[in-house]
């Protein structure tokens, strides 16, 4: 999802102090190097500042582009309030500790699009409002959550103990699947592979949790386990259908079928396979052939006493015409024939009746009555996703069968004391509620008005929805883009920021299901509307700070400008780098992408993914228990926020809209005309 580089500058090369403040307004002449100024206290004091601007593209320092911008002192007075009352960090701890993790549907979801909604509303922000997209069917919440495993202990008088051993460290299921209706605890029993082992388990299975294996389907990859998850998901959905279907039919004829078997006879040298198809008619009469070797031939006068299991019939074989009689137990038969010109020549025949399929050994697992079952991720994350289905997901639909997902150590562990015989008991408290809907979901929009040119726009973005799985915050993925874009209209507010277009922050949600949001916001515009967006900026790639921008090379000189002011101001001491931004010039915008800027990168509107550099491992949080406060970098953070309001404002006070590629009209989407 995200593309990395990096641009270090020696700090030796940077000079002086950062250039006093205040003010606001757009000027229509090329904005000066900066002159060293005073007056700045706090975090940016102690940041050597340049002599002179500087762009980086493609990694190299170069003369910023003499394109005219922002107002020198709204640039300067967002330097000085992005980095000496970043507030940052308190956005992100609310969203993080007040509302937690925040699926798409979910109740938090919705209450921290209200705050946010009415946190740009106390800046002072224009049109801050909730944008419906959508509904989903059912919400689904879930409450705090907990795993623990015991020592079963059986004492010298009959009693039985549990010692709690382990809490288990990681844990998850999907969204929009059954939990427990309160601590439900039971004996861990491993999964059977075969009859054997079946038979060997089938009577500890009820009320058991049942250990998948990880072997049975393959493990590793970050992507593989809550793949392996929902393909289990849809397993046992089949399975109990088949189950139902079985349930539902009505019960077999005693006697109608397939039978085969073996016959003997003196004159028959060895035995020869037989095979006898009885079918009952509308009428309740009974026909049937039968066939042995090549021989077939019709029977007929068949009949069926259902009080002593015996069937009769007769038929012709190559040795003449015969009589049969048959006793019936179950699907099993013993029949007799004798030749109607012999009576002494008799044939002996044991058949059995093939009644189709039988429940497979995930249905006999499933009948057995366990508590749910208990997979393994592939290391010591566990990642979260949502049931298949799940936007149209009703009470009716909601899977019987939970699955716990556990992390790679705590399966070890459990399975380490399986082996050894050590008896276990797992307790899973799983609250999950589902309120019925239609449940509305919604993006949040806010805006600074443009002075000049208000339908023209810029868009600065973030997908505020997250993955909740027990012990997540939602913090890199992607409460710290939520912040950021919060930070950035509160920073534009505070400096009394007044540019030409009108900047436009937009919180996503239902990005995490396939960026419903941002799609069902695209496909809400007019061709008209599209053409008027200079650019759309999207924060989702975690915690590091904006090290650079893919662009093509008619928006090279326009970002380089843009970004330029961020160069040279925040220093990485823990990389030994500054935090420059560098402009990449590529052959083309892409026209996909993981996040909300492929939304518009898809009808022709720029749409840009900020390159994240920095010492943050963005794998390690994303859609996992890890997802907390603490992966937070806040000077990261403080980078970020400043430079996403310097290139907003920057671009909003450009002469023309963000120059951009021409890209071919796709059936059905409308690209936005070129500058």
């Amino acid at each position: 999802m995200r593309s990395i580089s990096s641009h270090a500058v020696p700090r030796s090369l940077l000079l002086a102090v950062l250039a006093a403040l205040v003010c606001v307004g757009c000027q229509t002449t090329g904005r000066p190097n900066r002159d060293p100024g005073a007056g700045m206290s706090g975090a940016a004091a102690t940041l050597a500042a340049p002599v002179a601007e500087y762009a980086v593209v493609n990694g190299e320092q170069v003369p910023v582009p003499q394109i005219p911008m922002g107002d020198e002192a709204t640039i300067r007075a967002i330097l000085d309030e992005g980095m000496n009352r970043n507030q940052v960090m308190a956005h992100l701890t609310t969203l993080c500790e007040t509302f937690g993790p925040r699926l798409t549907g979910s109740t938090d979801l919705e209450r921290s699009a209200r705050w946010a909604r009415d946190q740009f509303a106390s800046w002072g922000l224009s049109n801050a409002h909730l944008h419906e997209w959508g509904t989903v069917s059912m919400r689904f919440d879930r409450g705090p959550s907990t795993a623990v495993v015991f020592r079963r202990v059986e004492r010298d008088d009959g009693t039985v103990t549990h010692d709690k051993i382990r809490d288990l460290a990681g844990f998850t299921t999907l969204a929009w699947t059954p939990g427990t209706d309160g601590p439900t605890r039971g004996p861990a029993v491993r999964m059977p592979t075969s009859e054997e082992e079946f038979e060997a388990v089938k009577d500890s299975l009820a009320g058991a949790w049942v250990v998948i294996s990880p072997e049975q389907a393959g493990r590793r990859g970050i992507r593989g386990a809550p793949g392996r998850v929902s393909a289990r998901y849809s397993a046992r959905l089949e399975a109990r259908q088949n189950i139902a279907k079985r349930a539902d039919a009505p019960p077999p004829d005693a006697v109608s079928g397939i039978w085969t078997g073996v016959v003997t006879g003196e004159d028959l040298g060895d035995e020869l396979d037989m095979r006898v198809e009885i079918t009952r008619q509308d009428d309740g009469s009974l026909t049937g052939s039968f066939t042995v070797q090549d021989f077939s031939a019709e029977l007929e006068g068949v009949t069926f006493d259902p009080a002593t299991g015996t069937l009769s019939y007769r038929s012709v074989s190559p040795a003449g015409a015969f009589t049969s009689t048959w006793t019936i137990a179950g699907n099993a038969a013993d029949a007799s024939s004798i030749l109607a010109d012999d009576p002494d020549a008799r044939y002996h025949a044991t058949l059995s009746r093939d009644t189709g399929d039988g429940p497979s050994l995930l249905e006999r697992v499933l009948l057995a009555g366990p508590l749910g079952f208990v997979s393994s991720s592939g290391d010591e994350r566990v990642w979260t996703s949502a049931a298949p289905g799940w936007r149209e997901m009703t009470p009716d639909k909601v899977a019987q069968d939970i699955e716990v997902n556990i992390s790679e150590p705590d399966y070890d562990y459990i399975n380490s004391r399986l082996h050894d015989g050590v008896p276990l008991d797992i307790e899973f408290n799983l609250p999950h509620t589902f309120t019925p809907g239609s449940i509305p979901v919604y993006n949040v929009i806010a805006e600074i008005p443009g002075t000049e040119f208000p339908d023209e726009v810029i868009i600065i973005s973030a997908h505020l929805d997250s993955w909740n799985g027990p012990g997540s915050q939602g913090t890199t993925d992607n409460g710290t883009g939520s912040a950021v874009t919060l930070e950035t209209a509160r920073i534009l507010a505070a400096v009394g920021a007044k540019p030409k277009r009108t900047i436009r922050f937009i919180l996503w949600t239902g990005e995490e299901q396939g960026l419903l949001g941002s799609r069902a916001y695209v496909e809400s515009l007019s061709p008209e509307e599209l053409s008027k967006i200079s650019a759309v900026f999207v924060d989702d790639g975690g915690t590091n700070y904006q090290g650079g921008l893919h662009a093509v090379a008619p928006m090279r000189d326009f970002l380089a400008a843009a970004t330029a002011p961020t160069n040279g101001r925040f220093f990485d001491s823990s990389r030994d780098v500054w935090m420059d931004v560098n402009v990449r010039i590529e052959n083309e915008m892409p026209r996909g992408g993981g996040s909300d800027h492929a939304s518009f990168n898809r009808v022709g509107v720029p749409g840009f993914f900020w390159d994240e550099i920095g010492r943050a491992n963005y794998g390690h949080g994303w859609h996992t228990q890890f997802d907390r406060l603490d992966l937070a970098i806040p000077e990261y953070l403080v980078q970020y926020s400043t430079n996403s309001a310097i290139t907003a404002y920057n671009l909003a006070c450009a002469p023309t809209l963000l120059p951009r590629a021409v890209q071919p009209t796709q059936e059905g989407q409308q690209a936005a005309a070129g500058n």
